[in-house]
This record gives structure tokens, sequence and C-alpha cells, in this order.
């Protein structure tokens, strides 16, 4: 499986968040699945191994590193959302 750059999650439907800390410029990806539930990506100078690693918004214990594994992580959630 293949590592998650950052147009791969603009075509999930990822936003790109530009932030600015400590005089250093980065960014990171959003994706809001309902009001209830957001993904985040790590920022772009914390990538591992050259991808990004996504995980739920407070609950950094569940990552995804692999694009296949967060393509169908997004269409369950589509689904579970959409019920």
């Amino acid at each position: 499986m293949s590592k998650i750059k950052g147009k791969d999650l603009i075509k999930l439907g990822f936003k790109k968040e530009k932030e600015r800390s400590g005089g250093e410029n980065y960014n990171y990806y959003a994706y809001e699945v309902n009001k209830h539930c957001l993904l985040l990506s790590c920022a772009n100078n914390e990538k591992i191994d050259g991808g990004y690693s996504i995980e739920f918004y407070e609950i950094s214990e569940l990552r995804f590193t692999k694009l296949g594994d967060l393509k169908k992580l997004i269409k369950l959630l589509k689904k579970a959302s959409n019920e």
C-alpha cells in the first residue's frame, strides 16, 4: 500500500490548513465527517517516511498511514453518517 500524500488527501475531500508557529510555516489537512467527527493529518514537517499520518481528532492512538486503509475508512464514515 502506498503512503498518503497531500494530493491524495485533497482528492479525498480534506482541506489544507496553513499555520505559523515560532516563525515557521507549516500545513496540515482536515476532514470533517460531521459535527462530531474530525480527521486530521500530521503537519508537513512531521511526516513519516515521506507520507502523512491521519488520526481522529483527540484520539491519537488510532492512526492511519496507508492510503488504501484511509480510503476504506472514509468510505465507511460517509456511509455511517448518511444513515
